[in-house]
């Protein structure tokens, strides 16, 4: 593994049997909205739901402008056979000094328990943990989101922390959870 970041001059596409992570285009835009205004999504997310499909506009230009700074990637994760985005993938570089970046990930509810963010997951880790040279991954996920917590724990994720209702400045449960490059991944 490097001993330094390794940012990339543009998204690496990444493959794996089920999945395929590309970047991200104008035609995610609708199946982004898709999945930010389904209510249950965004509640476990603990993401606000977008008022109109024009927010799609700017969501995608913000992940343009964090991969411009070199501070974040997000792939749109797609089906082998087809170019349809299902969800997004993404790994933000929380200190790059450290080598430290956090994943987040949403797939939309047609998707969900088929193993397709679980494979997600184990692809963009490799490419975090190996060639972009990040030492250690975060992640954060409300407590109350059992599959993504079940997620987490698969591919290799350790709880490092809970933070209780009353702690949490939006009044919900956390669990904290890091994976470092010596551990490797769950699987």
């Amino acid at each position: 593994m490097t001993h330094e970041l390794t940012f990339p001059s543009a998204v690496p596409e990444l493959l794996a049997d089920r999945i395929r992570l590309r970047e991200l285009t104008e035609s995610d835009i609708p199946a982004w909205y898709a999945r930010a205004t389904d209510a249950e999504s965004a509640d476990l997310a603990g993401d606000p739901v977008p008022a109109s499909i024009e927010e799609g506009r700017a969501w995608l230009q913000r992940h343009r402008d964090r991969f411009r700074a070199r501070t974040a990637i997000r792939w749109s994760i797609v089906l082998p056979a087809g170019n349809e985005s299902i969800g997004t993938i993404g790994l933000t570089l929380v200190s790059p000094e450290q080598r430290v970046g956090e994943l987040s990930i949403v797939i939309g509810r047609a998707h969900w328990r088929q193993g397709i963010a679980t494979s997600a997951a184990r692809v963009a880790l490799n490419y975090g943990l190996g060639s972009l040279g990040l030492r250690c991954i975060q992640a954060e996920v409300l407590q109350r989101n059992v599959a993504s917590v079940h997620l987490l724990e698969k591919v290799g994720f350790q709880r490092v922390r809970t933070v209780s209702a009353a702690e949490s400045p939006d009044g919900e449960a956390l669990f904290h959870y890091t994976l470092r490059a010596a551990d490797g991944m769950g699987t």
